[in-house]
């Protein structure tokens, strides 16, 4: 045993000059025109990288979707990062963690402008649209999607006492002088645009022992099984139409718009304009009915969220060449 150590060294010592000289061969700088020669002459021309953020919702699962297929058929390569809730995304673009998501627009104002909301649509778009670019964040147009706040009632109940607008909702309590259990979560109870706001518009007078704070999750089931009579959600959820609830129409300007729209670093936008072009074409299509069939699709009937934004993007002609 001991004779054969010096001849194995030996090749060990041949093994690793080899590997040695082939590392440091490999390591030789290539400038940026060798480079693309060489990987044209390889059939392997290196793609852009584009990084996709989601928040932790259906409907900004869609959109995410939608984003990353269109940029794979520029020949982007996509990936996709969930975030679990606005503050982390909202980080990881300014870090340059991410190159893009979509945002909203009184939740760029209010919790990362730290300013009041603003109730006109254009305006507010403007203002955050502006706010941003300074920071090196481009804003691209809006979509007409408004994932915002809405009161929640059973259809029976709307037939019933013909109540349709909230100022119907507040006549109805008024004439039958009766008290309305009502649900929400705790931020909309805190928050400046919440349930101070719909009390000062509507002089909707519950007491504080008629309010409910629930999870977001369950504020339709509570009203479809009839914990309380109304409740105070999002327009976009899915559950809404799946049991058989509405939303009453704001007959008052109360609640402000959370109208979607891509945000993107701004040197990105200026390397890949495309993507801009892309997302604009996108945006232009998304309106509240669509938007809620697609989620509605996902969360109630089950389907790949994949293939519903594939199949939207087709049915609306955005995938071709």
């Amino acid at each position: 045993m001991n004779s054969l150590r010096p001849k194995a060294c030996r090749v060990l010592v041949m093994l690793l000059g080899c590997l040695f000289l082939s590392s440091c061969n490999n390591s030789l700088p290539i400038d940026s025109a060798e480079r693309e020669s060489q990987q044209k002459q390889e059939g392997t021309v290196e793609k852009e990288v584009i990084q996709i953020g989601s928040k932790s919702l259906t409907e900004q699962y869609l959109l995410m979707k939608m984003t990353a297929l269109l940029l794979k058929k520029e020949g982007f390569i996509v990936k996709e990062i969930r975030f679990l809730d606005s503050p982390s995304i909202r980080q990881a673009l300014e870090a340059g963690f991410i190159d893009m998501y979509w945002e909203y627009t009184n939740t760029a104002r209010m919790y990362y402008h730290k300013k009041s909301p603003i109730y006109n649509d254009n305006q507010l778009y403007h203002l955050v649209k502006d706010e941003d670019e300074r920071k090196g964040i481009t804003w691209l147009n809006r979509s007409d999607f408004n994932s915002r706040w809405g009161l929640i009632v059973t259809r029976t109940f709307v037939e019933k006492n013909h109540v349709h607008t909230i100022s119907d909702l507040v006549k109805y309590l008024q004439k039958e002088e009766k008290k309305m259990k009502i649900a929400t979560n705790e931020e909309f109870l805190i928050r400046e645009d919440g349930f101070k706001r719909l009390n000062e518009a509507y002089h909707i007078d519950m007491g504080k022992e008629n309010v409910i704070a629930l999870d977001s999750k369950i504020l339709p089931l509570a009203v479809k099984e009839g914990r309380v009579e109304v409740a105070v959600g999002m327009e976009s959820d899915s559950r809404i139409e799946e049991y058989g609830l509405v939303t009453l129409q704001e007959d008052k300007v109360v609640f402000p718009s959370y109208h979607a729209a891509p945000v993107l670093l701004t040197k990105t936008m200026k390397e890949y304009p495309i993507a801009g072009e892309k997302l604009n074409s996108l945006s232009a299509k998304l309106t509240n009915e669509k938007m809620h069939e697609l989620i509605y699709k996902v969360d109630t009937l089950h389907q790949d969220v994949s293939k519903v934004a594939h199949d939207f993007l087709a049915a609306n002609e955005l995938l071709r060449q």
